[in-house]
């Protein structure tokens, strides 16, 4: 079932497990450096690639979802992702390597997203 009729970034899909902005889980995200994998799949459900990236939570909100300002190549730029609470887990300590090869020294949290291929 499709919730979200406005101009949302997200098609939500399972409307109850997307947060508003003043969620307590979103609030603790806010400003806090998450480092998160995006898997690429296919069509017959088989793992094609990936990609580590890591930012800065700047803000959150229903409209825009989770946006990181992205750390390492490209600097800055500003990076979605949907605003579920549950998806983003705390990350044990250490230094973590994202694909632009930058590393990242003690995150706060970690996510992975699954994107899969459209089929035509």
């Amino acid at each position: 079932m499709t919730a979200n009729t406005d101009d949302s970034r997200w098609n939500e899909l399972v409307p109850e497990a997307f947060a508003e902005a003043s969620d307590p889980m979103v609030r603790v995200l806010l400003g806090k450096i998450l480092v998160v994998r995006l898997n690429q799949i296919g069509t017959n459900d088989d793992l094609l690639s990936f990609e580590l990236i890591g930012g800065r939570v700047i803000r959150a909100n229903r409209k825009e979802g989770l946006v990181l300002s992205l750390v390492g190549t490209p600097q800055g730029e500003e990076f979605f992702l949907p605003l579920v609470p549950e998806a983003y887990l705390m990350v044990d300590p250490g230094d973590y390597a994202l694909t632009c090869g930058t590393v990242i020294r003690n995150p706060d949290f970690s996510a992975a997203f699954d994107i899969y291929a459209q089929i035509n």
